[in-house]
């Protein structure tokens, strides 16, 4: 691990300016400090904490550390990257970076002044910018559940898209017409990607786009229990509804089952699981599938060893695919599932008389 004195022999510069370029001083030429920044990053230096050199990777989120809307996704992907960082012993950190970085640092500054050796990132699309600035400056770095398409970019992410199509077109065949979209409304690829899929499978079975039924909300509870209300208010009842996220799918079951709305027999319901909440509910819920656990392995196994320099290839640019798993939250809309049980007791019916003909 170089040290300042053997990066400013590398740079041909005093090791007083190395410090300066590293404690954000004002004393220093632009050209200067950005040809500093570059050899830090290139070459892995990290800050010493005393007498020891910092072994800590952060998460890092654009606002907040944590937040209500983001559901179950944070505490199943801070369980894959405890994993992650398990096999060359690093520690982890959850920074703010709008809260705790100064306007006048740059973003390899603020973590290197954080003692952070590498950072995984969250990303909403108000933050791209921020995330491919933190590219370009080189400081290691892997953004989960966003794609980019700038180069320098290292992500891992989950393709929503088929499984969310697959999701909608199962209750289109199931015979609903009206399938309200409960969306987050807070943009980000994966949401792009589930509103797409929705509008596409209608496209394909030639059913109208109604923008009465996408309902943006934030990711939680109440958020559900609104979207069932709305339901209930509309003269044209929706029969179906796709939720991208886990708690607004609770909300709608919590607040169904609270007003004696029968789920799926009078409403289906089609959620995004990022863990096994679908399980924990009855019925247990139809849900489109990602394993943000092990997206926050990866993610963590792969920095530390591009950190540990072990890993020969220094990008991560990789895609894993979601599923659509069917439960029992879905079957065919009431006036379907009507048109077919007076069929059945009339069958029944036709039978009866040769049943009592045999007992006679």
């Amino acid at each position: 691990m170089p040290s300042v004195r053997a990066l400013a022999a590398q740079l041909k510069v005093s090791a007083a300016t190395v410090s300066r370029v590293l404690n954000n001083h004002p004393d220093v030429d632009e050209a200067t400090r950005q040809r500093v920044l570059a050899r830090i990053n290139a070459t892995g230096y990290v800050q010493r904490i005393g007498r020891r050199i910092t072994n800590v990777i952060a998460l890092a989120y654009p606002d907040e550390p944590v937040r209500s809307e983001y559901g179950s996704f944070e505490p199943s992907l801070l369980s894959g990257i405890m994993r992650g960082l398990q096999e060359h012993h690093y520690d982890l950190k959850l920074l703010s970076i709008r809260r705790d970085k100064s306007p006048d640092e740059t973003y390899t500054q603020f973590f290197l002044r954080k003692g952070i050796q590498g950072v995984i990132l969250r990303c909403v699309h108000r933050t791209r910018d921020m995330i491919a600035q933190i590219a370009k400056e080189g400081f290691p770095s892997v953004v989960v559940a966003a794609r980019f398409e700038e180069p320098a970019v290292n992500f891992i992410d989950a393709d929503s898209y088929p499984s969310s199509r697959r999701a909608v077109e199962h209750l289109v065949g199931l015979g609903h017409r009206r399938v309200v979209l409960a969306i987050h409304n807070v943009s980000d690829t994966d949401h792009a990607d589930r509103r797409r899929a929705y509008e596409d499978a209608l496209a394909a079975a030639a059913l109208p786009l109604d923008r009465d039924l996408i309902m943006e909300l934030q990711d939680s509870i109440s958020s559900g229990e609104q979207v069932v209300d709305a339901i209930l208010a509309m003269p044209d009842r929706p029969t179906a509804v796709f939720a991208t996220n886990p708690m607004t799918a609770l909300g709608i079951m919590r607040r169904a089952q609270e007003l004696g709305v029968t789920i799926p027999a009078e409403l289906s319901v089609v959620g995004v699981d990022d863990s096994d909440v679908r399980m924990h509910v009855w019925p247990r819920l139809t849900a489109v599938t990602q394993d943000a656990s092990t997206m926050g392995y990866e993610a963590a196994a792969w920095l530390t060893r591009v950190l540990s320099q072990e890993e020969s290839t220094k990008k991560l640019r990789r895609t894993i695919p979601s599923t659509f798993e069917v439960n029992g939250t879905t079957a065919a809309p009431p006036v379907v599932a009507a048109a077919k049980r007076p069929a059945a007791r009339s069958r029944q019916a036709k039978r009866q008389p040769a049943r009592s003909a045999r007992k006679r």
